[in-house]
């Protein structure tokens, strides 16, 4: 490695090639920083000691393989934004000395600093970028017009109006304080060196490089450089053009769907941790056919299959993203024949099944990333009857609400906000409206979410309400009984409730022939309807599991008889109550001992260092004893405290069970 302090003028003044390889960035420089570029220029200039230099950085260069006696050639590992932009700007005053008819100045500028003279084709060029930003660099040098939309056609405008101003310092002293004025630091590396490690400590903790982008470099580094071109177009950019902004973010569930969670500043080292020994051309082969299953996960419009196309928009418009590591994977078995079209239309139906009980019910979101990257393989595990069976006894043990439950939180449930809960609210009423099988399609985009209750009260309606109008009034304004959906929002707004009945007489929208019998609309009539609409959701989403259904908060277990019992995500085989409480408490012991102190402090009713009090003792580790002679119901609540106490989701502890059959005498 050699380093030398030059100047421009030393960099370009000669017939060389500096090629930008295809792990570097595009060309990214903006206004701010044309903008310190020229005040540098500007202040060298107005300078009064003409001595003083302005240092520009370091530029790093590695010869190229197929460097030719005429025409050396060098790698740019860095500075590549610099030195684009400089040529830019040298264009802009080669193309002004051109219109001002100093054919000297412009003759030097672009024989000397732009191209290389005697050469043909790229081999012309001083700087040969990648392609994404040749077709606008060759664009600018060669002074062709109209120019593309490219920021580099951006940079030259940008400076075209700066040289042109009527203060501007003058063509001549520009091209002297560019070329003579600007040191540089020439960082040459030996044949031998590594490139790409240079590239990496020089990059790698700069803001200005995304995780995709490191990626990019990583991959092609390990490709040979005749090959890098052809891989790049059959393979990255496709995926690039496809992704965009969503590159890094693909990357990470492409990560994920292996089964373990990656942070989203992680998915680089994560990806060459992994990767440290494959080949890159398999690797980048395997993530370009991700990559179409995932643009279709983006966008299903790009899916043929009509049923598939409705299933994935559906899925979307829960906006959990969480899934697509999964999906990837079951894509990927759908790509390739391993499952049928109708089976993954059932995967899709039984993921928002479980998404929509879970957003009911109000369980925890920040779950799913862990749950569903694991998902794959574990369903896989269970496979003996067929995959989507197979996913949805998985997917029981993982916080799936039963309907109970789920009855439960419906009818009450706050639905209605801004953002992703208006429209997963928009989501709920749209799929009860279809689910009544309208003979013509529904206009969904013309109707809004309507409050039969109105957000603001008028005097009427607060006397029809009653005297409880104000807590009905924020127990139930934005619950399911007083939501529905009209193309009439404005004009209805906060009119009588009669008023209202009217409108909703004259809608085409099936929910609203509710109101044809109603006569009032008070706390009562909200929670009835609710009721309705919650029996017509359960149809909508109904339970998918076993005989043996999970239990959790709010659930009657009277009559029941518990099968297993989840804790932690590991499902233990129980043959009673008792077991459920036993086997709990010492999973959560055993993998919790710190927190687990907390529930021997908080309740010594159900377990204490003496079994004095107790009815039915049972030991408990060396020194603890726990109350066995318990009613199913307060084992139930015990052990979901239990969770809660010890700071764990709820969902870490489930149950299932089956109803006890009375023998018929």
């Amino acid at each position: 490695m050699q380093a030398h302090e030059n100047r421009l003028r030393q960099l370009l003044d000669s017939t060389q090639q500096y090629i930008v390889p295809l792990f570097q960035r595009f060309y990214v420089w903006e206004r701010n920083y044309w903008d310190t570029l020229w005040d540098d220029l500007v202040d060298l200039i107005e300078d009064d000691d003409p001595q003083r230099n302005h240092f520009l950085g370091s530029v790093v260069v590695i010869p190229a393989t197929d460097s030719a006696p005429g025409l050396p050639r060098f790698i740019l590992i860095d500075g590549q934004q610099r030195i684009a932009t400089l040529l830019v700007m040298l264009a802009v005053l080669r193309d002004g000395a051109c219109q001002a008819d100093d054919t000297e100045l412009a003759a030097e500028i672009e024989q000397r600093f732009l191209v290389n003279p005697f050469k043909h084709g790229d081999d012309a060029y001083k700087l040969l970028l990648s392609q994404s930003d040749r077709i606008a660099f060759q664009h600018l040098i060669q002074a062709k017009t109209p120019r593309p939309e490219h920021r580099l056609c951006q940079c030259y405008d940008f400076y075209a109006k700066k040289v042109n101003a009527p203060h501007a310092p003058d063509r001549r002293a520009l091209l002297s304080a560019t070329m003579d004025r600007l040191a540089l630091v020439t960082i040459t590396l030996a044949p031998t060196d590594n490139p790409y490690l240079v590239f990496e400590s020089l990059n790698f903790k700069g803001h200005q490089l995304t995780e995709a982008d490191l990626i990019r470099n990583y991959l092609f580094m390990r490709i040979p450089t005749d090959q890098q071109e052809a891989i790049y177009q059959q393979y990255w950019l496709p995926m690039q053009d496809a992704l965009g902004d969503d590159l890094t973010e693909y990357v990470r569930h492409f990560l994920m769907r292996s089964g373990a969670f990656v942070k989203q500043s992680e998915v680089y080292v994560t990806l060459k941790n992994r990767l440290a020994q494959s080949d890159a051309r398999a690797a980048l082969q395997e993530l370009a056919t991700f990559a179409r299953y995932y643009a279709k996960l983006l966008s299903p419009g790009q899916e043929p299959s009509k049923a598939l196309l409705a299933a994935l928009e559906r899925i979307n418009r829960l906006d959990v993203t969480t899934v697509y590591p999964f999906l990837l994977n079951v894509y990927h078995d759908y790509d390739r024949r391993a499952l049928s079209e109708a089976a993954l239309v059932e995967v899709l139906a039984t993921l928002e099944n479980y998404l929509v009980r879970r957003f009911v019910c109000g369980l925890a979101t920040n779950q799913l990333n862990k749950i569903f990257p694991p998902l794959y393989a574990q369903t896989q595990q269970q496979n003996t009857a067929g995959f989507v069976p197979a996913l949805r006894q998985s997917l029981q043990t993982k916080g799936y609400p039963s309907d109970a439950q789920f009855r439960a939180k419906l009818r009450e449930v706050k639905l209605y906000g801004r953002g992703a809960l208006e429209q997963k609210a928009r989501f709920l009423l749209e799929t009860l409206e279809h689910s009544y099988r309208h003979r013509e399609p529904m206009e969904f985009a013309t109707l809004t979410i309507e409050h039969v209750m109105p957000q603001t009260l008028t005097d009427e309606w607060r006397s029809h309400l009653g005297v409880e109008w104000q807590t009905t009034h924020e127990l139930y304004l934005h619950t399911l009984g007083n939501l529905t959906l009209t193309g009439y929002n404005s004009p209805l707004s906060n009119n009588q409730f009669a008023d209202k009945c009217q409108q909703f007489a004259k809608s085409h929208v099936e929910l609203n022939h509710y109101f044809k019998k109603v006569e009032h609309w008070r706390k009562e009539d909200i929670l009835q309807r609710a009721a309705v609409l919650t029996e017509q959701a359960l149809q909508c989403w109904p339970y998918f599991g076993d005989t043996a259904a999970a239990i959790s908060d709010g659930d009657d277990v009277t009559g029941t008889k518990p099968e297993s019992v989840t804790v932690l995500g590991t499902t233990h085989l129980v043959k009673n109550w008792r077991g459920v409480l036993t086997q709990t408490l010492e999973t959560l012991a055993t993998a919790e001992p710190a927190k687990f102190a907390q529930v021997l402090e908080q309740y010594p009713h159900y377990i204490a260092a003496s079994p004095q009090g107790f009815r039915g003792p049972k030991p408990f580790g060396a020194d603890y004893f726990i109350e066995t002679n318990l009613a199913a119901s307060s084992i139930v609540r015990f052990c979901q405290r239990a969770v809660a106490t010890m700071g764990l989701p709820p969902d870490a502890w489930t149950v299932q069970v089956k109803p006890v059959i009375a023998n018929a005498e």
